[in-house]
């Protein structure tokens, strides 16, 4: 009887420290799997112009706007904070395809695509975006696949700075 008690403890006891385990594991980890950081080989005004211009030669792909985030945080009340642009860019055909459904419209939200430019304290240049692979997954359906096809276009455009995304 004594043993059959201390297996279900032990069994229980168990369970709950890998639910515990698990849920630090994601906490920690969630961050930088939603986030993709990527060096660039460049400088920071080369990275730019690189990203601009594969944006804007991909079939379908245009910038529509650059914002610089330093200017920005200084004319708004903030303080510098070093070279930093956002890059938004946007495909038609896609945005129309994700947005002409109305449970999907909701998504505008993340619209259009976003790339963070900026240079370190140390001087080195990173490119950062949200992680296609995870964004597709948390949705399903017809809206993972409409991303992971906007996710192999992007990953091409952006070889130079090995951009991948992946699930881990």
């Amino acid at each position: 009887m004594k043993i059959k008690i201390l297996v279900i403890v032990s069994i229980i006891l168990g369970f709950l420290t890998g639910i515990i385990f698990s849920g630090i594991a994601v906490s920690v980890s969630s961050g930088e799997m939603m986030v993709k950081e990527f060096k660039s080989p460049y400088d920071f005004e080369k990275t730019m112009e690189v990203m601009v211009a594969r944006i804007n030669e991909k079939e379908g792909w245009h910038v529509t706007d650059v914002i610089d985030q330093n200017k920005e945080a200084i004319e708004n009340g903030g303080y510098p904070i070093g070279k930093f642009d956002i890059i938004k860019y946007c495909h038609g055909a896609y945005s129309a395809r994700m947005l002409h459904d109305d449970d999907r419209k909701k998504l505008g939200n993340m619209m259009p695509k976003t790339f963070a430019v900026y240079e370190k304290s140390d001087g080195q240049v990173f490119v950062s975006t949200m992680n296609g692979a995870i964004m597709g997954k948390l949705f399903g359906g017809e809206t993972e696949k409409i991303i992971e096809e906007v996710s192999l276009e992007v990953e091409d455009m952006m070889r130079f700075i090995n951009l991948k995304y992946t699930l881990f």
